[in-house]
């Protein structure tokens, strides 16, 4: 049976790795806190994310570790997939967690290994600061290190990982490609389009891809704003507009700003990206101030409609996106125009289920008032 190790084994890492192992592939997951661990190998964890319960309670040939080492020594396909937040400034992503990786793994001094960075990162992060820091380990030819990312929301990873639209491959060299679309394709239940390129291009087509999705995002906003000013329907105008299939319906419908820990970041990190090679980032500088815009007129829409009798303004499911059930509510566009009630003096009750109010409780604490769900 084909081995894979899996390091970083987080809310994403954790549905990547069940993925593998659910298509045949003997896993294991190399992660640093402990308890977690032994949640997993126990099969006690409990996941709001979809089918990770199911697929880790079936799962016959997975197993988790705290230890770096063991990881390195069960398989030659090594997935990376660690956390690169916000970190501002120049490289704007924070690589401190995936380059301290790659500095312990240089010190392994590993022989043989197709490694695959899977976390978003700014261009040339890969021929830059990744050749530097396993320099031991590409040194003569004993490892590749490839770049490549998902495309999947938080609240449908395993599906959407399982069914891409297409596989983005920045491929160090021919043969580490083939092993990682080979790995691949015997995940996927679908047949996706296979995109093969350079490490650097691959990096690009990454942020340029969410930076798109939220440009568009936006004109359809814009329009639906300049819709209802003049009194017309803006659904009725966007579904003729995402009629025509060089623009297509998905992403473009009126309603609330992107969500989630994404699409907004990976915008920033593209007007970063840009500006970096002395190309002024105008486009995704306003696509950005187009969002800002769209919330201020939402919530003045409100305030007209509210008018001053109101007592208490009800929000109700307030996740990062419409039907999810997993608590994340970063850049939860519902919250921003509920925080803006509430700077304007109303008093805003957010409504929604116990473990969506408790992330709200831990950002947002007594500005709001709230009520569990409980049907």
């Amino acid at each position: 049976m084909d081995r894979i190790t899996v390091i970083c084994i987080g809310k994403l890492g954790l549905c990547i790795a069940l993925s593998f192992e659910r298509a045949g592939f003997s896993v294991m997951g190399v992660d640093i806190n402990q308890d977690y661990i032994n949640a997993i190998n126990q099969k006690t964890l409990n996941s709001y994310e979809p089918k990770v319960n199911e697929y880790l309670r079936e799962s016959k040939n997975f197993i988790a570790t705290t230890n770096l080492k063991h990881g390195l020594e069960f398989s030659d396909n090594i997935f990376i997939v660690a956390l690169t937040p916000n970190g501002g400034g120049d490289n704007f992503y924070d690589h401190s967690i995936l380059s301290k990786i790659l500095f312990d793994i240089n010190a392994c001094n590993v022989k043989n290994k197709t490694i695959v960075i899977c976390c978003t990162v700014m261009p040339k992060y890969i021929d830059t600061v990744t050749t530097y820091l396993l320099d031991d380990c590409i040194r003569e030819g004993k490892c590749t290190v490839s770049y490549s990312p998902e495309f999947i929301q938080q609240g449908d990873i395993i599906h959407g990982f399982r069914n891409p639209d297409f596989i983005l491959i920045g491929e160090a060299n021919q043969q580490a490609g083939d092993i990682i679309q080979n790995i691949l394709l015997k995940v996927v239940e679908n047949k996706p389009r296979i995109c093969r390129m350079s490490p650097l291009e691959a990096e690009i087509t990454k942020i340029a891809l969410n930076g798109y999705l939220v440009n568009k995002i936006s004109y359809a906003n814009l329009i639906g704003d300049t819709c209802l000013e003049y009194g017309a329907d803006p659904h009725k105008v966007l579904d003729a507009i995402g009629s025509d299939s060089r623009i297509g319906p998905k992403f473009f419908r009126y309603g609330n700003n992107p969500g989630g820990p994404c699409l907004s970041r990976d915008t920033q990190a593209l007007s970063v990206c840009i500006a970096k090679v002395n190309i002024e980032p105008k486009l995704p500088l306003a696509v950005m101030d187009s969002c800002t815009d769209h919330l201020k007129f939402q919530v003045q829409k409100m305030i007209d409609e509210l008018g001053d009798n109101y007592q208490v303004v009800t929000i109700e499911n307030v996740c990062y996106k419409d039907n999810c059930k997993v608590p994340i509510i970063t850049e939860s566009p519902k919250l921003k125009i509920a925080e803006q009630l509430s700077k304007r003096g109303y008093t805003v009750r957010i409504k929604d289920t116990k473990n969506i109010i408790d992330e709200v409780k831990k950002e947002y604490g007594s500005i709001f008032q709230y009520e569990i769900k409980t049907d």
